[in-house]
């Protein structure tokens, strides 16, 4: 009998030896230490686009540049997001992966030249939301361009 107590009572001690042992250190408040997560947390905490805009207006200008591609846009109509660029005219950014199309074929922006030939633009941004009012650049995803038709001009004979 003395011996089956003996018995139980170190397997019962190297139970909770091993679960000890097993258990990972704990940090201040009882949080396990780790360096990767304060870094990625910081990585976090950049600007990720995350609210989609529909612009549809005007091509005014394109500066096409080393350092930024963008165009300027007057824009007419906006989805409930954008409502704060109606009526306005809005630089756009664009980036290497940003999808431009003139009459359904994949163009460069420098195709979009401002001149004697009107485009109207159907543009899909994205735009990281901001608490202050004023209306952060967007960055282009999608551009469909197409050429206004010029009005008809009629001719009255009298």
């Amino acid at each position: 009998m003395k011996v089956r107590i003996a018995l139980v009572a170190v397997l019962a001690l190297g139970l909770t030896a091993s679960l000890a042992v097993a258990a990972p250190a704990k940090g201040p408040k009882g949080k396990t230490e780790t360096t990767t997560t304060t870094t990625a947390k910081k990585a976090k905490k950049a600007c990720r686009p995350n609210v989609s805009l529909i612009l549809k207006g005007k091509l005014v200008a394109v500066a096409v540049a080393d350092d930024q591609l963008s165009f300027t846009m007057d824009v007419n109509r906006t989805n409930r997001h954008a409502r704060a660029y109606k009526g306005k005219t809005v630089a756009v950014q664009v980036n290497a992966k940003t999808k431009i199309r003139l009459h359904g074929k994949r163009v460069l922006l420098g195709a979009l030249t401002v001149g004697d030939v009107a485009y109207r633009l159907d543009v899909q941004a994205r735009v990281c939301k901001k608490a202050t009012g004023e209306p952060a650049p967007p960055l282009a995803v999608r551009v469909v361009a197409k050429r206004v038709k010029p009005a008809p001009t009629t001719t009255t004979t009298t």
